[in-house]
C-alpha cells in the first residue's frame, strides 16, 4: 500500500484495515482503527487526513477529525461502475488518486484503461485519457502533494491534469521505500523494510531542515499578557541561530510570526499551551456608472441622508495607494475624526489629508520568505506607494472623491466617484510584486483594528492549495477568518472578496459566517467598437482598443485558413476565420503590417479577454461568417471595411448578472452557512489607477493613465464596504451583522445564491430596513460550540482559554440572513431552522410571510404574521424544510419574505437554498 505522509508523521494503510501512524520526529508508532468497507485508499487532502472507501455504488469520503474519529464529509456516486453494470460489462475497476478537489478512478479491460476524474466543485465525472493497458502505469495530480511523489524522477510524459509514470525495471522495489527516499536525504541503506503488509521497522533519518514562516497561536491561560512569554517560547525550541520573531499579534489573533524549521516547527507543537499552527500561506489579489446602478445619486437617498458616508473610516489591505490621485482629494470630507489612531507612513506627511488618514506598511512576512530581497530603489519596500494598481483602484471603488470628466481612453467617461466619496480612507499596504503573504495580512488587520477603522475591505485571500503542512483548512486554521472574527468583536465590519474561481460550486474563499463575502456581476455597460463593410452592413463588438484609429475605409483581404505568410497585408484589414488557436494567429497577422484584424470565431471567450486586445481586433459572432464571406469573396479585389473605436453603451444588455469568473459557494470550510452573501459591480469597474503603472498599450508602445477598467471580486468587494460605510454613518450603533442584513435583506433577488447570494447589492432601501437579523459575537460562538466540537478548534477562533464558560450555551441556529439545508437520499428528514427578527423601524409594524421558489420542498413557516408593538422589539420565527423525495436538481432555491401589511412593496428577504450537493454531517 502506498504511504501517507502528513505533518512529520507516516500513515500506511495494513491489509486488516488499521492504519499504522509513525511520528518521526519522537519516532514512536500507534494503530488507528477503522470499520468500514473493505475496499479503501488512503491519501493527504484538505482538510487532512482522508479515508475513502468504495463500492460499486458509491465512494465515500472520509476525513480523520480527532486521532479515533472519523467524519463523512462526502458521498460520491460510481457512475463509472454502475454505467458499465449496466452495459453488462465486466472490468476491473479502482480509485488511484484523490486531492480534494479532484477524484481519479481507472476502470480496466483486457485491451485498455480509462481515467475518469471527478470534479468535486462540479459535481461531474469526466473521461480523461484512454491508455493501454499496463500494470506498469501509476497517475498523479499534476501538482502532487507530499504523499504523491513517488517515481516523479521516472516521469515519462503528461496527460491532461495528470502525470504518467513508467517505472523501470529497477526500481520495481517496495513503493514506500521510493516514497521515503524523495523525502528524505537519500540514505545509505533502504530505510524502511516491508513484507506481507505488516509493520517491522523504519530507521528515522534527519528530515530536510528546509524553512516557512509560521504562525504560532497558543492557549490564552499560558500567555494571559499579549506579547510576555513568546521570546522565551521561541528560544527555548532554537538552538542554532539567533530567534526572530517576526510579528507578535495583539488584537487579530492571539500568537506570533516567526522562521521554524520542521524540527523547531515540532518542538513547539510539544510546548505547553500550543493550539495549532498556520503556515505563511501565499496570498492571491482577487467608477463612472456602478454607483447609480446600485441606486446611489445626489439628488436623494442614500447618499444625501447619509452625508455620502462622512466620518466613517474604511481600511483598505492592499498593495498601497496612489495618493496624487485626484479621486484621493478632500474637497467635501470633514475632519479627521477624534478617535482615530492612525499614522501616515509615506516620506511626507503631506500625502495623507482629510481623505487619505492613513497609510501603512507591513513587510516583515515578505522578508521573512524571502530572504535575499534587497531594495533596487529607495521606498521600494518601505513606503505606501502603489506600483502594481490594485490597492489604489479598490480604494477609489470604496470612497474615492468626485472625479470630473474621468475616463478609460474616452471609454466610460463621466463623473468617477467611490461608493462613500466623503468617507475617510487607510491603506494598509500588505501586497507585493514579489508576493503576499498572511502573516503580513494579518499584521495588517491588527493594526486596523487598533486605528480605529470601521470597515475593512479585503480584495485578496489565502491559496490554500500551497499548505502541505498546515494543522489543516478548517476555520480555526484561516488566519483571515480568525482576524476577522477579532475585528467584529471590536464592532469592525469586514468585508472580503468571494475570489474569481467560478462557475464551480465549492470555488468560494473568505467565506467565515462573520465576514461579508462579496462576488463579482455585470453592470449593464458595454464597450464596443463598429465594423462596418463598403456594402454598409455593420456589426458590433466588444472593444477597450485605446489607441488612435482612422476612422476611413481599409482594403480587405479575406484569409479563409492557413499561413499569412507570403501574404501582402500592409494597411489592410484582414478578415479570418480561426477556431483553433487565436494568440498565434493574431501575433503573425500583426507582424505583416496588417491595419486590423477581423476574427470570425466560435471560440467561448470572456468579454473581459478579448476587449484590451493592444491591437485592433472585431470579433465577430460565427453566425454572421456567411454574410462576410459573401461580401468579401464577392468583392475580391474592391471590398473595404471600417472600424471605428471608444463606444459605449449602457443599458443594452440584461443586468446585473453574476460574473462566469465568481466564485461559488458553499464555503468548503464551513458549508452550515450559505455564501456568497451578496453579489455587486465587478466586470470592467473604471476607477483610478497609478499614472505611471501602463494600463495598456499599441503595438510596441505602452499606454497610460489615471484611471483603469479591472474586472474580479476584487472590484465587488469594495461597493460592499462603501455601502457599509454608509449604512454605519446613519446607524453608528448598528452591529457588523446588523449591517450585512440591511445589506442582504434588501437586495434585488437575482438567481441561484450559491451564485448570487441575497442578490445584487441595491442601496434603495439599505439605511431603512424594517427588520433586521442581529448576531453578537457570542451567538457565533454558541453556533460554533455546536458545530465544532474540538476544543483546540474553538480556542483559535474565539481566543478564550476557558471554553465551559464561552459554550455554556451551544445553539444548532445562528440568526443568519439566508438559510441552507444538505439533503441526501440517506438523509431525507425535515430540516428546521429558526431565526430572530429585530424591529428597527416604526413601532406598531405587522408582516405576513411569503414563500416563494423551493419547488419540491413542503415549506412551513411558523407564525405566518409578526406583529411588533415596539422599536427594537425582537420576534422569532421557524423554517421547516421537507422534500417528500429525493431532490430532482443539484440546488433548488427560493425566499422567505416578510411583507409589510402596511407598505406592500416594502419586504424583508431571507434565502434559502436546499441541496444534496454534500452530505450533511
Amino acid at each position: 500500500m502506498r504511504p501517507v505522509y502528513l505533518d512529520q508523521v507516516l500513515y500506511w494503510l495494513r491489509n486488516d484495515g488499521s492504519i499504522v501512524a509513525y511520528n518521526t520526529v519522537i519516532e514512536k508508532a500507534h494503530l488507528l482503527q477503522t470499520e468500514f468497507p473493505n475496499s479503501k485508499a488512503l491519501f493527504c487532502a484538505a482538510p487532512g487526513l482522508t479515508l475513502l472507501t468504495a463500492t460499486e455504488e458509491v465512494i465515500c469520503v472520509y476525513v480523520l477529525e480527532t486521532t479515533t474519529k472519523w467524519v463523512l464529509v462526502r458521498r460520491i456516486p460510481n457512475k463509472v461502475v454502475l454505467d458499465q453494470k449496466k452495459r453488462m460489462m465486466s472490468l476491473s475497476w479502482k480509485v488511484v488518486t484523490y486531492d480534494g478537489k479532484y477524484l481519479v478512478l481507472t476502470e480496466a479491460t483486457k485491451d485498455a484503461m480509462v481515467v475518469h476524474e471527478y470534479d468535486l466543485r462540479a459535481n461531474k465525472w469526466t473521461i480523461i485519457q484512454g491508455l493501454s493497458n499496463s500494470n506498469n502505469v501509476e497517475l498523479f495530480r499534476l501538482r502532487p502533494s507530499s504523499s504523491s511523489v513517488i517515481g516523479l524522477n521516472n516521469l515519462i510524459g503528461m496527460q491532461n491534469l495528470l502525470l504518467q509514470v513508467q517505472p523501470q525495471t529497477s526500481t520495481l522495489i517496495n513503493r514506500l521505500s521510493l516514497f521515503l527516499k524523495n523525502m528524505f536525504p537519500s540514505p545509505k541503506k533502504r530505510p524502511f523494510y516491508e513484507n506481507n503488509d505488516e509493520f517491522h521497522r523504519l530507521q528515522r533519518r534527519r528530515p530536510l531542515l528546509t524553512s516557512s514562516t509560521w504562525t504560532y497561536q497558543p492557549n490564552r491561560c499560558h500567555f494571559p499578557i499579549i506579547g510576555a512569554g513568546f521570546p522565551q517560547t521561541l528560544t527555548s525550541v532554537i538552538t542554532d541561530r539567533k530567534p526572530k520573531i517576526i510579528y507578535a499579534y495583539t488584537d487579530s489573533v492571539h500568537g506570533f510570526s516567526a522562521v521554524l524549521t520542521n524540527l523547531e516547527l515540532q518542538r513547539l507543537k510539544h510546548k505547553p499551551g500550543y493550539v495549532s499552527f498556520t503556515k505563511d500561506l501565499p496570498v492571491k489579489l482577487h467608477t463612472t456608472f456602478s454607483p447609480q446602478f446600485i441606486g446611489l445619486n445626489s439628488t436623494s437617498g442614500t447618499w444625501p441622508v447619509s452625508n455620502y458616508g462622512d466620518g466613517t473610516v474604511i481600511g483598505i489591505i492592499d498593495t498601497g495607494i496612489w495618493p496624487d490621485s485626484p479621486s484621493f482629494h478632500d474637497d467635501g470630507v470633514g475632519s479627521v475624526p477624534a478617535k482615530w489612531k492612525g499614522a501616515c507612513q509615506f516620506n511626507s506627511s503631506s500625502l495623507c489629508n482629510k481623505k487619505l488618514i492613513g497609510a501603512r506598511v507591513f513587510n516583515k512576512g515578505l522578508f521573512a520568505n524571502n530572504p535575499d530581497l534587497r531594495e533596487t530603489k529607495i521606498g521600494q519596500y518601505s513606503s505606501p506607494y502603489d506600483t502594481i494598481g490594485h490597492g489604489t483602484h479598490v480604494a477609489a471603488i470604496a470612497a474615492g472623491n468626485h472625479v470630473k470628466n474621468a475616463s478609460y481612453f474616452s471609454y466610460a467617461q463621466g463623473t468617477a466617484s467611490g461608493i462613500a466619496p466623503h468617507a475617510h480612507i487607510a491603506i494598509y499596504k500588505a501586497a507585493w510584486e514579489e508576493g503576499i503573504y498572511s502573516s503580513d495580512v494579518i499584521a495588517a488587520i491588527d493594526q486596523a483594528i487598533r486605528d480605529g477603522v470601521d470597515v475593512i475591505s479585503l480584495s485578496l485571500g489565502l491559496s490554500f492549495e500551497d499548505d502541505d503542512d498546515g494543522d489543516g483548512f478548517g476555520l480555526e486554521n484561516d488566519p483571515i477568518a480568525v482576524a476577522a472574527f477579532a475585528a467584529i468583536q471590536k464592532g469592525v465590519f469586514v468585508v472580503a472578496s468571494g475570489g474569481n474561481d467560478g462557475p464551480y460550486y465549492w470555488s468560494l474563499i473568505n467565506g467565515a459566517p462573520w465576514i461579508m463575502t462579496v462576488g463579482a456581476g455585470t453592470i449593464g455597460r458595454q464597450f464596443q467598437g463598429t465594423l462596418t463593410f463598403g456594402n454598409r452592413v455593420s456589426f458590433t463588438f466588444p472593444s477597450l482598443f485605446p489607441g488612435d484609429f482612422p476612422s476611413v475605409q481599409f482594403p480587405v483581404t479575406y484569409i479563409e485558413s492557413g499561413s499569412v505568410e507570403n501574404k501582402t497585408l500592409a494597411n489592410r484589414i484582414v478578415v479570418c476565420n480561426e477556431n483553433v488557436n487565436i494568440g498565434t494567429k493574431l501575433h503573425q497577422i500583426r507582424s505583416t503590417g496588417a491595419a486590423a484584424v477581423v476574427l470570425i470565431t466560435d471560440k467561448l471567450l470572456e468579454e473581459q479577454d478579448t476587449i484590451k486586445f493592444p491591437f485592433p481586433v472585431a470579433f465577430i459572432s460565427l453566425k454572421y461568417r456567411e454574410t462576410i464571406e459573401s461580401y468579401a469573396s464577392s468583392n475580391e479585389n474592391n471590398a473595404t471595411a471600417k472600424l471605428e473605436f471608444r463606444k459605449t453603451v449602457i443599458g443594452t444588455k440584461a443586468a446585473p448578472e453574476v460574473g462566469t469568473y465568481s466564485s461559488r459557494g458553499p464555503f468548503t470550510s464551513f458549508p452550515q452557512i450559505l455564501k456568497p452573501d451578496i453579489l455587486a459591480p465587478g466586470t470592467l469597474i473604471l476607477s483610478a489607477w497609478p499614472p505611471v503603472k501602463p494600463v495598456s498599450g499599441t503595438r510596441a508602445r505602452p499606454l497610460f493613465s489615471g484611471f483603469n477598467l479591472l474586472t474580479g471580486t476584487s472590484m465587488a468587494a469594495p461597493h460592499v464596504a462603501g455601502v457599509a460605510a454608509l449604512i454605519k454613518q446613519v446607524h453608528p450603533n448598528w452591529s457588523p451583522s446588523a449591517i450585512k442584513s440591511a445589506i442582504m435583506t434588501t437586495a434585488l433577488t437575482l438567481d441561484n445564491p450559491l451564485a448570487v447570494g441575497a442578490g445584487h447589492v441595491s442601496t434603495n432601501r439599505v439605511l431603512n430596513p424594517g427588520l433586521i437579523y442581529d448576531t453578537t459575537p457570542q451567538d457565533f460562538i454558541n453556533f460554533l460550540c455546536h458545530e465544532e466540537k474540538q476544543s483546540r478548534k474553538l480556542i483559535n477562533i474565539i481566543r478564550r482559554s476557558n471554553l465551559s464558560n464561552a459554550c455554556k450555551k451551544p445553539s444548532p441556529y445562528l440568526n443568519y440572513p439566508s438559510i441552507i439545508a444538505y439533503f441526501t437520499p440517506d438523509q431525507n428528514g425535515p430540516k428546521i431552522f429558526q431565526r430572530t427578527l429585530t424591529n428597527v423601524g416604526e413601532a406598531n409594524r405587522s408582516y405576513s410571510v411569503r414563500v416563494r421558489g423551493l419547488k419540491g420542498l413542503n415549506v412551513v413557516v411558523e407564525p405566518k404574521r409578526l406583529v411588533f408593538s415596539e422599536k427594537n422589539e425582537k420576534l422569532s420565527y421557524t423554517v421547516r424544510l421537507e422534500s417528500p423525495r429525493a431532490l430532482q436538481e443539484n440546488v433548488v432555491y427560493g425566499l422567505v419574505s416578510w411583507i409589510d401589511e402596511d407598505e406592500a412593496n416594502f419586504q424583508v428577504s431571507c434565502s434559502v437554498v436546499a441541496t444534496s450537493l454534500v452530505q450533511e454531517s
